[in-house]
């Protein structure tokens, strides 16, 4: 077992990125460094200052402790992440093995919280079945994700919506005049910043007080967020124009055959023109053209169970080694 403080981690983070994108029962953009780290750096209550990162054989756990003895993922505001990543077996056997011999060197209790894991997928059944007696476990319920699947392609997907919502999307997809939908992704990642806000402000939630780049740590985070997906070539971000002027974003990013959709928002003065619905589905047939068969829409909302094939359950699992 390789034990890494946090530079060590950074500098092998690719390696962890890769263990992730090929880890199943997790959810995986979530689980992903990107994520992760700037989770830890922007969206943390506390301070981190004591780290379990173990790795063995390719496979991970990365944990950062929250209070004495107490650790969880590097994202834990919505626990969609995963601190384990490997096969669901090795990857179980590592959090088990870190965890025995933290309370040896340390001679201390343990108590560590495996989040991200799909309900009843591979590593939830595998941490079921090897739990050795020595380590008690207890399940948390935890913010669960809407998924598209584009594996038969946008078409099919469409298919197996309602009447109405064809109806809809059909409307959605006539031309407006002068409108444009542009792919920004690899335009400079400070204009592109500066351009999303301006949606932002421009929207009605952000009248109402209720948007969430109005949260410093928030905008913080999910600026961080668009720069390394940005460098890493994984930022998708789609603008709607008129007339050279943004009317609507769509920001979001890829991590193998998973799109993971992160804000989207649209200037109140074009509430009108049904951009949201416009932008979603040029995303959906953009995404599906490169090959995205899981496109996660985040968190349970009213609207997403129209857009939505499923809604996949996650849950977390803590584990205490006295």
């Amino acid at each position: 077992m390789n034990w890494l403080d946090l530079a060590q981690y950074k500098a092998r983070m690719d390696e962890h990125a890769a263990a992730v994108a090929v880890t199943p029962g997790i959810c995986p953009f979530c689980s992903d460094p990107q994520w992760q780290l700037a989770a830890l750096e922007h969206l943390s209550d506390f301070t981190p200052s004591r780290f379990l990162i173990a790795e063995r054989d390719g496979v991970w756990l990365v944990l950062t402790e929250l209070s004495q003895g107490k650790l969880q993922s590097f994202e834990s505001t919505w626990y969609f992440a995963s601190p384990i990543a490997g096969p669901p077996d090795s990857a179980v056997a590592l959090s088990f093995d870190a965890m025995q011999s933290w309370r040896r060197e340390k001679g201390e209790p343990i108590a560590i919280c495996i989040s991200g894991l799909v309900a009843g997928g591979e590593i939830d059944t595998a941490l079921r079945n090897l739990i050795p007696d020595d380590i008690a476990a207890y399940e948390v319920d935890t913010t669960g994700v809407m998924i598209i699947d584009l594996t038969d392609g946008p078409e099919a997907w469409l298919s197996r919506r309602s009447k109405k919502f064809r109806r809809t999307m059909h409307a959605a997809r006539e031309e407006i005049l002068g409108l444009e939908i542009v792919d920004a992704s690899h335009e400079e990642p400070d204009q592109l910043w500066h351009r999303i806000l301006e949606i932002q402000q421009a929207s009605y939630k952000w009248r109402e007080g209720m948007d969430i780049f109005q949260f410093s740590e928030y905008a913080e985070f999910y600026r961080d967020l668009l720069y390394r997906l940005h460098s890493s070539g994984a930022l998708r971000l789609l603008f709607a124009q008129r007339d050279g002027v943004d009317l609507a974003h769509i920001f979001g990013g890829v991590l193998g055959v998973t799109y993971r959709g992160l804000q989207m928002s649209y200037r109140e003065e074009a509430r009108d023109l049904a951009l949201g619905n416009r932008l979603q589905w040029e995303n959906i047939l953009a995404r599906a053209d490169e090959g995205v068969t899981r496109y996660d829409l985040g968190m349970p909302a009213p609207y997403k169970y129209r857009w939505a094939d499923r809604e996949e359950l996650h849950r977390a699992v803590v584990l205490r080694c006295e």
